[in-house]
């Protein structure tokens, strides 16, 4: 018996030591539990401030900066054109998507969406048992702001990446994100970023692109079947042409059960947009071929106001000064006058002279922008810089040059100089010889006043490109020529009084984000005298005689074609390669340029005329056009000039017998016998 209690007592004591080792394992087991824990919360800290370290100055701002489209619009408030961006996107602001897109969205995305912080431990449980079950890490189980971290956040190249510090990283994101705004905050960014396909970056472009109507305006049909192209956005449109998709109705109908089991819509609502056809109607890419040359001076002023970057970020709305039915009609007298296949091109511009806006821009051939980039000689429409500069000396236009043929030597080259088809009109005046465009008197003028100050006079007048003092220039023989917009812009200072300004395109920008606008630009009309006013109402007048006694009466009566005063001068090259008529009102000025864009080819024969000069086509075009352009303004004379105040130059006369010595600025020139006109 006494064994038998000892065996007992033992037993006891074999069991408490069992139960005291089992407790000290467990306690030992809580407590490596309880370090691991405690470590895998500091190493999570550590992890999730080392992420947000590298993102915080970006995270509390209310809406990212994304990349847009910019739309460009005329003087009256049309849309004229638009500057496509690398992501074609237009935002909005919150409350702009409609009233069913913002729930698709968020029925098929995240449907936790208004209850989690960001990330949804839900979601990721789920996600990684599916994981765990596969043996590899592929399930995303994404909120709708770990998407949008994504999106704004991780590079490009990394974004296809299925891995656990890439799904950390948009977590710890969208922890921090949720801190810093409210969920209309974050679904307002989502809706903007987000692509749906087609090209369409945002709800508002993919509205469009689908069903050529805003995000607000779409039906609940709509609204589900763009939610549901999320998923796989490139497989559900067929592109161009496809009125239908069964794939897409598929996806919408899902789209809409999601709706209807998290009660966001009845069940007769569901019934009726499962039983509405679903069409594409995309809203047709815009094209604007009649405004792509003032386009592409539009762009070149915005990067030289805000930068070559301010296009490629996008977001503005740009304001002209383009009247479009002026660009219509530039374009349509162009085509009116010369409309065969193998005509020669033409570039019309006009430039107010009252503030320099440019009021139309048109000549294009294939890429090259004419108005802007054609340098062309200006054969004797150059003439009135020369008169511009002799009556900024005081030189009268009265003064008197003997018109006759020059033999003139220039730096040890001989050249000769003579009118169109030798006519030598013996003494005559420079207002004359303006209205008859003698190259006789007006070298001997550039001569007497200095081709350095005739080049001077030039550059303030308005001509931006290279001139040299080489006695060709006199009369238009340019080593670079000069572009119709520089041409419009110089005559537009004689209309303006003296003043010059700098022609513009833009009158104001404005850059918009989620539905907020901002002034980035706005254009301050300033200008710079280049000639007193009584110079340039002198100016006028000579260029008056032109119109009601010169070459321009030859083909033309332009006062009684436009019905009102105007004045210009014609100008034309050698072989007829170039021609030109640059003219002006009071409000008005207007530069045409017609010639072969690919060479110095003669215009001989065209429409069967023999001498296709400045008073033909050009003339032709620019009185069909400023007839229109100007119709409806009033009418409006130009100002009296005082010629008396202005003084002979003596050394006139006896200049028609030079050595020609006095020239010696500058390299070998060549000299143009132009045709005089």
């Amino acid at each position: 018996m006494n064994s038998f209690f000892e065996t007992g007592r033992k037993g006891k004591k074999a069991r408490k030591r069992r139960i005291g080792l089992i407790g000290r394992s467990l306690r030992t087991v809580f407590n490596l539990a309880l370090i691991m824990l405690v470590a895998a919360l500091v190493f999570a800290t550590g992890l999730y401030l080392h992420v947000i370290r590298n993102y915080e100055d970006r995270l509390d701002r209310r809406y990212p900066e994304l990349i847009q489209d910019s739309s460009v619009y005329d003087a009256e408030g049309n849309k004229i054109g638009e500057f496509g961006a690398r992501e074609s996107r237009k935002t909005l602001g919150p409350g702009d998507f409609g009233r069913y897109l913002p729930r698709a969205v968020i029925a098929v995305e995240d449907r936790r969406f208004r209850d989690h912080l960001g990330f949804d431990p839900e979601g990721v449980g789920r996600a990684a048992w599916a994981d765990l079950r596969a043996w590899e890490v592929h399930q995303g189980g994404s909120t709708i702001t770990e998407q949008l971290m994504k999106n704004l956040y991780i590079p490009q190249t990394q974004r296809i990446e299925v891995s656990f510090w890439r799904r950390f990283t948009q977590a710890a994101l969208a922890f921090a994100y949720e801190r810093e705004h409210t969920k209309e905050e974050i679904l307002t960014t989502y809706l903007n970023t987000v692509y749906f396909g087609n090209g369409g970056y945002g709800a508002e472009t993919a509205a469009r692109r689908y069903f050529g109507k805003s995000a607000r305006d779409l039906n609940l049909s709509e609204a589900a079947a763009l939610a549901g192209f999320l998923d796989a956005p490139s497989t559900y449109y067929a592109g161009v042409g496809a009125v239908s998709s069964e794939s897409a109705e598929v996806s919408r109908d899902t789209v809409l059960r999601q709706m209807r089991e998290q009660r966001m819509i009845s069940e007769t609502q569901m019934r009726e947009a499962i039983a509405t056809p679903l069409r594409f109607d995309p809203e047709l890419p815009p094209q604007y071929p009649e405004y792509e040359p003032f386009i592409e001076k539009v762009r070149r002023e915005v990067e030289e106001q805000l930068g070559p970057e301010a296009l490629e970020r996008g977001g503005l709305q740009i304001h002209t000064t383009l009247d479009p039915g002026m660009q219509r009609d530039a374009i349509e007298r162009t085509d009116q006058v010369l409309y065969s296949p193998d005509d020669p091109a033409a570039a019309v511009v006009s430039v107010e002279p009252q503030s320099g806006a440019i009021r139309a821009l048109a000549g294009q051939e294939g890429d090259f922008n004419l108005a802007l980039d054609a340098r062309r000689q200006p054969g004797s429409s150059f003439k009135p810089f020369v008169l511009a500069t002799a009556l900024r000396q005081g030189v009268s236009p009265e003064t008197t040059y003997i018109s006759q043929s020059l033999d003139v030597s220039f730096q040890e080259n001989n050249y000769t100089i003579h009118n169109y088809d030798y006519v030598e009109r013996g003494e005559i005046s420079v207002s004359e010889a303006t209205a008859e465009s003698d190259n006789a008197v007006y070298v001997q003028l550039a001569a007497d006043l200095g081709m350095e100050n005739v080049v001077e006079t030039a550059g303030e007048l308005g001509i931006s490109t290279p001139v040299e003092p080489y006695p060709a220039t006199a009369i238009g023989g340019l080593g670079v020529g000069v572009s119709p917009l520089d041409m419009a812009s110089a005559y537009a200072t004689f209309a303006g009084g003296g003043i010059h300004r700098e022609p513009f395109a833009i009158e104001s920008i404005e850059h918009t984000s989620f539905g907020d606008s901002e002034a980035v630009y706005d254009h301050r009309i300033a200008g710079y005298r280049a000639m007193s006013g009584s110079e340039a109402a002198a100016a006028s007048q000579v260029l008056r005689n032109v119109v009601e006694d010169g070459t321009a009466t030859m083909f033309h009566d332009l006062d009684e074609e436009i019905g009102r005063p105007s004045a210009g001068k014609t100008g034309t090259t050698n072989d007829f390669a170039d021609a030109w008529y640059v003219g002006y009102t009071p409000r008005l000025s207007t530069a045409v340029w017609v010639g072969y864009p690919e060479s110095r080819r003669s215009m001989v024969g065209v429409h069967g005329i023999e001498e296709p000069n400045g008073e033909t086509l050009p003339m032709d075009i620019w009185s069909l056009y400023m007839a229109e352009a100007t119709a409806g303004q009033p009418q409006l004379d130009f100002p009296d000039a005082d010629l008396e105040r202005y003084r002979v130059l003596e050394s006139g006369y006896a200049a028609a017998y030079p050595s020609y010595g006095i020239f010696s600025a500058g390299s070998n020139a060549f000299m143009l016998t132009p045709d005089g006109s």
